[in-house]
């Protein structure tokens, strides 16, 4: 992987929800950035097996140097906590598309010192 492969990707995290809305925020990101449904879902992505009292963190690498068409409508049954790791531009890439498709309920940044993280709480959009 070359070093503009690496610094336009971002790791996303989404936590405290079920499958289906970690997959509502994929499905929109994968449209945004074509790049990364190439190798990101094999088996197309749903688990085996999700029933289970622990917390679980799903999550993909976006891959942002070729952004795609507008991404198709998907909604959220419940709010979830999205965690965004990489360079700066691809981060606001990320979390622009993700700004224009749900609610943002609350945002944080850390800035470190070559990649820094942002700290989502997107909703269903009214």
């Amino acid at each position: 992987m070359s070093t503009e492969q690496s610094s336009a990707r971002v790791g996303v995290h989404v936590c405290g929800c079920d499958w289906d809305d970690a997959d509502a925020v994929f499905r929109v990101l994968r449209a945004a950035f074509p790049a990364t449904a190439a190798d990101e879902w094999p088996d197309g992505g749903r688990p085996v097996d999700t029933q289970s009292d622990r917390p679980v963190v799903w999550s993909m690498t976006v891959d942002t140097r070729e952004p795609g068409a507008q991404a198709p409508a998907s909604r959220l049954t419940e709010p979830v906590n999205v965690d965004l790791y990489g360079t700066e531009p691809p981060i606001h890439q990320v979390r622009d598309v993700l700004g224009r498709h749900f609610s943002v309920a609350a945002e944080e940044a850390v800035p470190g010192d070559q990649e820094m993280e942002v700290r989502m709480r997107l909703g269903p959009t009214g």
